[in-house]
């Protein structure tokens, strides 16, 4: 009865510790989108664009200064007298108008961080991207190990017939030599798998800020989304993805920026107000009190064309970034187009490998038929042995890049959500 207790609570103690370990590709998304929210660059970057709008909203809003002075003075005529005086000065002064310059200013800011947002939403698509493709590459490992697993398994019980049939002399020793070297060869390409899941499981724990390994991951869900659920879309509904409304938004700033360029070649109107006092202003008064109030007119006239040769310069630059822009906006349709082709291209791969595969399966079953009837030799079943698990990692290995390209799809459709919502 004790011992029926102990293999109960070890049985309990293993299953609940995998509950613990076990996360699910819902749960690593969810912690990599905290931590793009909380501990990331994209935090400091939200912070910094609040900053550069509070600095924009300055509108008429007036700068404050105060300064005090100490002065000593000293006249000598048949006598000499030392003054000791000191001055408080508060003034106030508010641009009432810089050729529109604090207006598009804030608008421009107002827009660009914007486009900002639109950017970095897609540059944590983007990670989550590289997340389902990580998991999506393990995934295919961890089957092609298994796979390899059952071809140890077929070798070892291979090996294990032809020493039998090697002492009833039926095979040779090198036909049994063979069937070992292939075993060895087996266990290599197992091994050879571990270390490439744990180089990637490396990459993953970077991108997630988490020490994790393969054993802590569920990889049953396959990630993938029907023929049904995804259409070609036009490339003006491209431009409602983040990225697409990224270049829509960040487009808007770039004559206002022009125009704010103008702002040395514009007139300049301030309006200042000061109040001063001193004390031992001079022999004849202790304390004085004045207060002025000033409009200040500033015309840019000559500075030998400095400021128009630098306005056509950022003409050029607006002119460079119209082109760069309508480049940005072709590469965007044509990492679409390419998607789907390479989509398209694997879909039809797939389909084709299947069929391989089928009749790779019927090549084997028949020779294993033929070699125990001793009508082909060992090379003959370990090379269709070895067809066989060669054509199922390339499939395994096309439709990872199948799913490489439809994740792209589903990201400039804007309905990355889709494959998202329906794991699991």
């Amino acid at each position: 009865m004790a011992k029926i207790k102990i293999i109960f609570l070890s049985t309990f103690f293993l299953f609940f510790s995998k509950g613990i370990l076990s996360y699910e590709i819902t749960d690593l998304i969810k912690i990599l989108v905290e931590k793009n929210e909380t501990n990331s660059k994209f935090k400091y970057d939200n912070l910094i664009d609040e900053k550069n709008l509070e600095l924009a909203d300055t509108l008429y809003i007036p700068e404050i200064d105060y300064s005090f002075n100490v002065s000593n003075s000293t006249t000598s005529t048949n006598t000499t007298s030392t003054l000791n005086s000191n001055t408080h000065t508060l003034s106030a002064t508010v641009n009432l108008y810089n050729g529109g310059f604090s207006q598009l200013n804030l608008i421009t800011t107002q827009t660009r961080n914007q486009a900002y947002d639109y950017l970095r939403e897609y540059q944590k698509e983007l990670l989550i991207k590289e997340l389902l493709n990580g998991y999506s590459n393990l995934q295919t490992l961890i089957f092609k190990k298994k796979n390899q697993q059952l071809n140890l398994e077929f070798y070892r019980k291979k090996v294990l017939e032809a020493e039998i049939l090697f002492k009833a002399n039926r095979v040779t020793k090198t036909e049994v030599l063979d069937l070992e070297n292939e075993l060895l060869e087996a266990q290599s390409v197992s091994l050879d798998y571990d270390r490439k899941i744990d180089n990637l499981m490396l990459q993953v724990s970077k991108l997630l800020d988490l020490e994790i390994y393969d054993e802590d991951v569920n990889f049953d869900y396959v990630i993938d989304v029907s023929n049904s659920q995804i259409s070609k879309k036009l490339f003006s509904e491209l431009m409602n993805s983040s990225y697409g409304q990224y270049l829509s938004f960040i487009e808007n700033t770039y004559l206002p920026e022009l125009e704010m360029s103008k702002k040395d070649l514009r007139p300049s109107v301030d309006l200042t107000y000061s109040l001063s006092e001193s004390d031992n202003y001079s022999a004849a008064i202790d304390h004085r009190r004045s207060s002025s109030l000033s409009l200040s007119l500033s015309v840019p006239i000559y500075d030998g064309y400095k400021d128009e040769n630098n306005f056509n310069i950022e003409e050029y630059n607006y002119q460079k970034k119209l082109l760069e822009h309508k480049d940005l906006k072709r590469d965007l349709l044509n990492t679409y187009l390419e998607s789907w082709n390479n989509y398209d291209f694997y879909l039809n791969k797939i389909n084709n490998q299947e069929k391989i595969i089928d009749s790779l399966e019927l090549k084997l079953q028949g020779n294993e038929i033929l070699y125990k009837a001793q009508k082909i030799d060992i090379t003959q079943l370990i090379e269709s042995k070895n067809e066989l698990n060669d054509a199922h990692n390339i499939l395994l290995d096309l439709k990872s890049s199948k799913k490489y390209y439809l994740i792209d799809i589903l990201i400039l459709n804007g309905d990355l959500n889709t494959i998202i919502n329906g794991l699991g």
